[in-house]
């Protein structure tokens, strides 16, 4: 896919992180962004800045603040994208959360905390997907849903359980559904991005305070600790974006972002196969 001067670009989680990496990169291609946010107050000053720092037309920027969990919200996000002239390109479901609650075994998170996780990084890209799709598939001209999982969506870890699990059926999601649009023939396609660790505002919401207003489990400290570090130390978003449309333009289904994973999907998908070997049924006495 090479067709983006003059066309949409709808991002979501655009106020910061990866999605304001993507939102820039999308604006060096010449396209309009639409930017999506649930952070209405920064979503509208990171607008403000782009609009005044960018060489481009600062009319080719529009914000819609949206809560992804929502679906009003992406449907009243769908009707601003319909009412601009050109056709969409790019619908990147990006916005994502962490939970401190999930920072510890899961038999100690709450309720909330698992359906905090489930709102955003799974209903969000559902209800991206399924409120894009329409229009997407009525266009002429090539498009491309790139749904924004993690590297934790093809490997698992004890710490953040409910997050990669999440992150998991994101790309199960992208799998089925560019299988689906494949076999309709139609000029719509799925990237799954599977980035690693990315300087990005993630763990900003994240607290070593329980929810009882104590000292959290040595546990929970600890996988603080590690999750910080690494997102601190993580890879600056533009270079992210730019590795990212490296992959659409190639039209891969699954865009990796960092390399340094390797060894743990291969170990994953070696247990699995394993198991999977030895379960076979045995044929003779």
């Amino acid at each position: 896919m090479q067709e983006f001067t003059d066309r949409i670009a709808v991002v979501t989680g655009a106020a910061g992180g990866i999605g304001l990496g993507l939102t820039r990169k999308c604006l060096d291609q010449g396209m309009h962004v639409v930017m999506a946010d649930i952070d209405e107050t920064r979503l509208a000053e990171v607008a403000r800045q782009l609009r005044q720092n960018s060489s481009q037309d600062s009319s080719l920027v529009t914000v819609v603040p949206t809560d992804v969990s929502d679906r009003a919200s992406i449907s009243r996000l769908v009707d601003v994208v319909e009412g601009l002239e050109s056709e969409i390109a790019l619908v990147f479901n990006n916005a994502g959360v962490a939970s401190s609650g999930d920072l510890g075994q899961l038999w100690n998170a709450t309720h909330d905390d698992w359906q905090k996780l489930i709102d955003v990084n799974l209903w969000g890209v559902i209800n991206g997907c399924m409120g894009f799709l329409p229009i997407l598939m009525q266009q002429s001209s090539p498009s491309r849903i790139v749904n924004v999982a993690s590297i934790a969506g093809v490997i698992t870890a004890p710490a953040l359980a409910i997050y990669t699990m999440t992150k998991h059926a994101v790309v199960s999601l992208g799998e089925s559904l560019d299988q689906q649009l494949q076999a309709a023939e139609a000029s719509v396609a799925v990237s799954t991005v599977c980035p690693g660790f990315v300087r990005t505002h993630l763990t900003d919401g994240l607290s070593l305070e329980g929810s009882d207003g104590g000292d959290v489990s040595p546990i929970m400290r600890e996988n603080l600790t590690w999750f910080e570090e690494r997102v601190r130390d993580g890879t600056d978003p533009a270079e992210l974006a730019d590795r990212v449309f490296e992959g659409i333009t190639h039209e891969r289904r699954y865009i990796f972002t960092h390399s340094g994973f390797r060894d743990a999907v291969v170990e994953r998908f070696d247990t699995i196969l394993a198991d999977l070997d030895s379960s076979r049924p045995h044929h003779g006495g």
